[in-house]
């Protein structure tokens, strides 16, 4: 569990290069949907590398700057409750589309939650911390981004998409961040954990 809660950002970095080179070697025989949904996998991946481990300060931004804390290195966030949420995200939310790749709300959820990063990275947390910059920031415009327009564009083109799997794509988006994000940070946090993010990860934010 120790060796998980230090590393499981650089095993997601791995996977996902190993992801991005299986895609690569049968391009031509993967179904052009699933490459996609594949290439969403590997974005959380990175953007989850980008947040904990390089730059990787994300930790300080969100426990000292959203949440004004006076324990920035353990609470709210600490670092066995960052490892559950965003392996939980990653490893469940992000890959259960591609068991079910014909079911366009499944994929179309794990897209919502890439524009949602932009939006809190890009301009929430960017506002708050008065910066233009932060880890989670570059995989979100640039990765997620970019991938989630062409999911959208593939699944116009091809007319697979309905009004319904609008509506059902929302729903259980909502309710995964409600879950995942919002009480997975409420149900993990404890003032006393002796999980504790290493100086890197808070940054410029350690307590003074």
């Amino acid at each position: 569990m120790n060796f998980l809660k230090k590393y499981w950002q650089d095993l997601g970095l791995i996977i996902g290069i190993v992801v991005c080179i299986y895609v690569a070697m049968n391009w031509g025989t993967i179904p052009r949907i699933n490459s996609i949904l594949w290439l969403s996998f590997v974005a959380i991946l990175l953007h989850q590398f980008e947040e904990y481990r390089w730059p990787g300060y994300f930790p300080g931004v969100f426990n000292t700057v959203l949440f004004k804390s006076e324990a920035p290195e353990r609470y709210p966030l600490n670092q066995q409750s960052a490892m559950i949420i965003n392996v939980v995200i990653a490893y469940v939310f992000y890959l259960l589309p591609l068991l079910f790749p014909s079911v366009v709300w499944l994929g179309m959820a794990p897209v919502l939650m890439g524009f949602f990063q932009i939006i809190f990275h890009g301009i929430v947390a960017n506002i708050k911390a008065k910066r233009i910059y932060h880890p989670g920031v570059f995989t979100a415009i640039f990765v997620h981004l970019p991938i989630g327009i062409w999911y959208i564009n593939y699944v116009y083109e091809h007319h697979l998409i309905t009004v319904t799997d609008w509506i059902w794509s929302a729903i259980y988006f909502a309710v995964a961040v409600y879950i995942l994000i919002v009480k997975g940070n409420t149900w993990l946090e404890n003032k006393n954990s002796i999980h504790i993010f290493s100086q890197q990860q808070l940054g410029a934010y350690h307590k003074k």
